[in-house]
């Protein structure tokens, strides 16, 4: 599961960089001693560029909830390690789709990773699922700890 940690990073790591390169081979404005500055200068960007942006800014709605995902599934032992590989390679198909217009395929494989969230938590929630056996002795456990409140409150 180590190698999915080391993934999304690079996932991350390619969104960040992005909208420099593209912007360093699309925008005259933009240069090398440009992303040295303060980037006090206001300059145009190409369409190209603001894509990446958007793009990354994308990937910062869903990462935190594939982080989660993820780290639930490490530290309860549930296999989510396909669905997880899954997830990032079609983020990775993304950038490109997205950076180049590509509207309905953008949106046909952003639903795919959702898709992929959604069954990484079902999964997640039906492997780590309570037997009825446990939920029973919590109930009763709780209904003798409510008694032992009450009565000393009343009494």
């Amino acid at each position: 599961m180590e190698i999915i940690a080391l993934f999304s990073c690079i996932l991350l790591i390619v969104h960040i960089f992005c909208p420099v390169l593209i912007g360093l081979f699309t925008t005259k404005d933009i240069s090398i001693d440009y992303l040295f500055s303060s980037r006090d200068k206001e300059i145009k960007y190409s369409s190209y560029f603001d894509r990446s942006n958007r793009a990354f800014k994308n990937l910062l709605e869903t990462l935190p909830i594939f982080i989660i995902l993820f780290f639930l599934s490490v530290f309860n032992q549930v296999d989510n390690f396909n669905l997880a590989l899954l997830w990032i390679l079609i983020r990775l198909i993304y950038i490109p789709v997205y950076i180049l217009g590509l509207k309905y395929f953008r949106t046909f494989i952003w639903m795919m990773s959702f898709i992929i969230l959604i069954l990484m938590g079902i999964k997640f929630i039906w492997k780590t699922g309570e037997s009825s056996d446990l939920r029973k002795a919590t109930y009763e456990e709780s209904l003798g700890w409510y008694e032992g409140i009450t009565s000393d409150m009343f009494s």
